[in-house]
């Protein structure tokens, strides 16, 4: 994941690369029944426009009225906020324009509450798996605020007394909120089905992230299609092969999570000069922080000045088996290869579609490259397909077809080598964030098909690092101009071909 998300990605993360969060459309009907201009969901301080606490990604839920936009255990403000808290706490000095924007914090949490207050259990509530991952990750940060030695506790005086006295009653007070009164009446039920025009939502929200607008039916038929190519790369026992690597490995520490992953970057690093015309600096490698452990995914690629692959610690026997491939995702030759990609116009506009389809792709890439250290390690790679294939079948049956999160956890527990924690943790993130895993798979199956189509077009004047440089270097983008620009290299190099 690009801060986004692992396995998720390159958006929480990456703010700077992407679109213009505008404020929601979505008013809750409520509003709208008295006033024919209800006011839109506060997304920030009216004095401190860059406080915001609507999750990155609500453009997607735009005109749907829903609290999602509000609540989110991978993009939330409490995934966000405390990443400037804890620099604070290292600093000697805090501006006044830092103060200003941070003393804003009680009054912006304070306006989600109130938006949220009158939810009752009608169909725009969060649902309750996603609140309960929320509040477990605000009341964690709120023990670390508080503890005497936390990342959070140092910093100048004038810092100290605005945390102390301003930011930690702030979110107490929300926590308490959603365990005491929104929790308690949230609906167990996933996904936007029940929402007025809820086919529509997750249309929408599906070319919002991925920048194309299959039909549910197609989503689902390349997610059979990929599955079962999947299946088949496990050799003719699949299901013997699945069981074996569900085993946990009963040895895996945390410690040789990170130790496995700057390994397979610096094999990567050292492999990837033949295929690309730029090679990055291998990423720091670090562990994520303890609040988010929890509910978090197995790891995200953060970009910025001091760019780093955050891996989770957390349940290491489980993550063993896709320790390499997801490195690969979100490292080198995945998110941190095309963020650094040197490229005039920037990284672009924000597309899941493109960036995780490449990610997705590198971890291919990888395998052809002959980076992973084992065949143990090989078949994480394809346990891993198994699992964003699998997403393209379980987010239509959440949001379309009526399916129960149980439902949808049955079903991965049968198709791919997740634990079920892991399952429960994905299932979730589906629930919370329509549309964003499926950019997954379909942005890797327009990259792959551009290929195909390249390599049949240029036979043996074919080159790789061509391909990669025409996919890449333009940076993010829909997968239609991916498509074009690939089409474009094409046509340049076919001038060559013919000669004098």
């Amino acid at each position: 994941m690009l801060k986004l998300l692992a396995g998720l990605g390159f958006a929480v993360g990456v703010v700077s690369c992407a679109r213009p969060i505008a404020a929601p459309a979505a008013t809750s009907a409520r509003n709208a029944a008295a006033d024919d201009t209800p006011d839109p969901p506060p997304a920030s301080s009216p004095a401190n426009p860059s406080l915001r606490s609507v999750v990155f990604g609500a453009d997607a839920l735009a005109g749907c009225d829903t609290d999602l936009i509000y609540l989110n255990q991978v993009m939330g403000w409490q995934v966000r906020w405390p990443r400037e808290w804890a620099r604070f706490a290292r600093s000697e000095a805090v501006t006044d324009a830092d103060f200003a924007r941070w003393s804003a914090v009680p009054e912006v949490l304070d306006r989600d509450r109130k938006a949220m207050a009158g939810r009752g259990d009608d169909p725009g509530a969060a649902p309750a798996p996603v609140v309960r991952r929320v509040l477990g990750q605000i009341e964690e940060l709120s023990r670390e605020l508080g503890a005497s030695d936390g990342r959070y506790r140092g910093g100048p005086p004038r810092w100290r007394a605005l945390r102390d006295q301003t930011i930690v009653p702030a979110v107490e007070r929300f926590a308490a909120f959603l365990r005491t009164t929104y929790l308690p009446r949230a609906p167990e039920r996933p996904g936007l089905g029940e929402l007025p025009g809820g086919r529509g939502c997750f249309r929408r929200a599906v070319e919002w992230w991925t920048s194309v607008s299959p039909t549910p039916d197609a989503i689902v038929a390349t997610g059979e299609r990929l599955l079962q190519e999947s299946r088949q790369a496990l050799g003719a026992d699949a299901d013997g092969a699945l069981a074996k690597l569900r085993e946990a490995a009963a040895d895996e520490t945390g410690d040789r999570l990170v130790q496995r992953s700057k390994a397979a970057l610096a094999r990567a690093h050292g492999a990837v000069a033949e295929v690309f015309r730029f090679t990055p600096p291998v990423p720091a490698v670090i562990p994520m922080v303890p609040h988010l452990r929890a509910s978090f995914p197995a790891g995200y690629y953060r970009a910025g000045p001091t760019p780093a692959y955050v891996v989770n610690p957390s349940r290491p026997g489980e993550r063993r088996l896709m320790a390499e491939v997801i490195a690969f995702h979100e490292g080198i030759p995945g998110h941190h290869l095309f963020a650094a990609y040197p490229r005039p116009g920037g990284l672009g506009p924000f597309n899941a579609g493109l960036l995780e389809g490449w990610a997705i792709y590198a971890e291919y890439l990888a395998d052809e490259l002959g980076l992973y250290s084992s065949e143990y390690d090989r078949q994480g790679m394809i346990a891993k397909h198994l699992w964003a294939a699998s997403r393209l079948i379980v987010e239509p049956g959440l949001h379309l077809h009526g399916w129960s999160r149980q439902q949808a956890i049955d079903y991965m527990a049968r198709t791919t080598a997740l634990a079920r924690k892991e399952i429960a943790l994905e299932v979730d993130r589906y629930i919370a964030m329509p549309g964003q895993s499926l950019a997954y798979m379909l942005g890797y199956d327009a990259i792959a098909s551009a290929r195909r189509r390249a390599e049949a077009a240029l036979g043996a004047r074919f080159d790789l690092s061509g391909f990669h440089h025409a996919v890449i270097e333009p940076g993010s983008r829909s997968l239609a101009q991916m498509n074009r620009d690939v089409d474009a290299w094409v046509a340049s190099v076919r001038p060559a071909m013919a000669g004098p």
